[in-house]
């Protein structure tokens, strides 16, 4: 690892935190108690954390981003403009085998609008690191970018990125409110949660109404909309598709 990480306590640090990842689930607690804790191995003033279900990173929409301290408003600008089309820490990320410096990355990559470098330096700076992680079956992708204070040298945490990387792109496959395919589902409101849960137990629309003390036309409502949302013609598959999203539990 680069000098930063040769003495014994950075070391242990970092093996702690992988340690606490392998045990984490991807509830929002707990990815956020691991992202504080981050910040003993790493002093990073802010980040995001990309999450995809292919096998390089492709942000279409805020709700695929975990942000840590990152404004608002650049999120929001960033969308709007499309800025995700252009930006070479994305473009490095499908190609670039481990960490990296931002600054190796703008010194190879073609560069973006002037639109771009100057509101990124503004909102973001232009000090930090990235990493993208794949499963073994390149079927999803976690992609980590983290901005540093400017008085910090980046290439100095890019090994202990690449090697925590790993363990952060794994919490996301596990249960909990922000395993990966939950936060990519379509957005299905609580009745119609509760719905698919007992269509799962195999009650009927009959069944389902006296339960949650609704009309079999607002029961069938319901599975319109979720037939609509999930892109399915019947129960079974929407059933499965559901379970599939972590939208209900086996």
């Amino acid at each position: 690892m680069a000098s930063m990480f040769h003495s014994r306590n950075d070391l242990m640090k970092l093996l702690e935190l992988a340690h606490c990842c392998i045990k984490a689930s991807s509830d929002k607690e707990e990815v956020d108690r691991i992202v504080d804790l981050s910040r003993n191995v790493i002093p990073f003033s802010s980040m995001v954390i990309c999450l995809d279900n292919i096998a390089t990173p492709d942000p279409q929409t805020s709700r695929q981003l975990l942000n840590y301290g990152y404004s608002g408003e650049w999120v929001e600008l960033y969308f709007r403009k499309s800025f995700q089309l252009q930006d070479p820490i994305l473009k490095a990320a499908e190609h670039e085998a481990g960490a990296f410096s931002w600054s190796s990355v703008y010194a190879q990559q073609a560069q973006p609008s002037q639109e771009f470098l100057g509101l990124s330096r503004d909102f973001v700076g232009s000090n930090g690191i990235a990493c993208a992680v794949s499963g073994r079956a390149r079927s999803s992708t976690t992609l980590i970018s983290m901005t540093l204070p400017e008085h910090e040298r980046a290439e100095d945490y890019v090994d202990a990125l690449e090697y925590l990387a790993p363990h952060l792109h794994e919490i996301f496959n596990r249960q909990g409110s922000l395993n990966r395919n939950s936060l990519l589902a379509p957005e299905i409101s609580q009745r119609e949660v509760e719905v698919l849960h007992w269509a799962k137990e195999g009650k009927s629309t009959w069944d389902i109404s006296n339960i949650l003390s609704i009309s079999e036309r607002t029961v069938k409502f319901h599975f319109g909309n979720i037939f609509r949302k999930l892109d399915v013609l019947n129960r079974s598959q929407a059933i499965a598709k559901a379970i599939h999203f972590g939208v209900i539990a086996v």
